[in-house]
């Protein structure tokens, strides 16, 4: 799991892993990233709470795009 940002309002941090295609296209733009990959978000809060995001993407950018973020 790799941190990405941290929101320290809202007390949440945004993790990603790396998922492997198999076949599977980025949600928001239908490519992967240019290393083939793509990834799943999820928002860990500072209580222990985890939320995962709907979706695989290829980049922050087109999950944030998506998301309305």
């Amino acid at each position: 799991m790799t941190y990405i940002n941290r929101d320290p309002f809202a007390r949440t941090e945004l993790h990603r892993i790396q998922v492997h295609p198999n076949g599977a296209t980025c949600s928001w733009c239908g490519g992967l990233n240019r290393r083939g990959k793509l990834y799943q978000y999820r928002t860990e809060s500072d209580d222990g709470r985890t939320s995962a995001h709907t979706g695989k993407f290829c980049c922050k950018d087109c999950h944030d795009s998506y998301h309305n973020r």
